[in-house]
């Protein structure tokens, strides 16, 4: 009699989507405790800090891809992430694949208030309404 030999497969990768949604989810909580325990400049230098391997840099779509995703995911988390936090989060998401981020911040054109969001090439990372917000940092 033979003896049957067992096969095991390797364990299976999650989708891409699923890993990028995951790491976007973690992230959030690291830049909610970053920006809850530190001032502006210190969360922005270490959500930047994250950039730790060369890649080739993403196209302009990847990036709108990944800017997409960010604000779905962020959206399904329970608490307060828009704005500020998910640029930081965009900025260490995109930093992690080697992509230079700023965070621009701006103030309605009629009215008051303030907006962040997220520039990579001087462009927003995510299509924007045209002259709907007037700079006033870009870090």
């Amino acid at each position: 009699m033979t003896a049957a030999v067992a096969t095991i497969a390797p364990p299976r990768r999650p989708p891409a989507n699923v890993r990028l949604g995951a790491e976007i989810a973690w992230t959030t909580l690291r830049v909610r405790r970053l920006v809850h325990r530190n001032d502006l400049t210190t969360a922005l230098d270490r959500c930047r800090a994250t950039a730790a391997r060369p890649a080739p840099a993403p196209s302009r779509d990847d990036v709108v891809r990944i800017s997409r995703a960010v604000r779905r995911t962020i959206g399904l988390l329970p608490g307060d992430s828009r704005g500020l936090v998910a640029s930081l989060v965009l900025i260490a998401v995109l930093g992690r694949r080697g992509v230079a981020a700023s965070l621009v911040v701006g103030r309605p054109r009629n009215g008051f208030g303030a907006h962040a969001w997220v520039e990579v090439g001087g462009l927003p990372a995510l299509p924007a309404a045209k002259d709907k917000f007037a700079h006033l940092v870009a870090l």
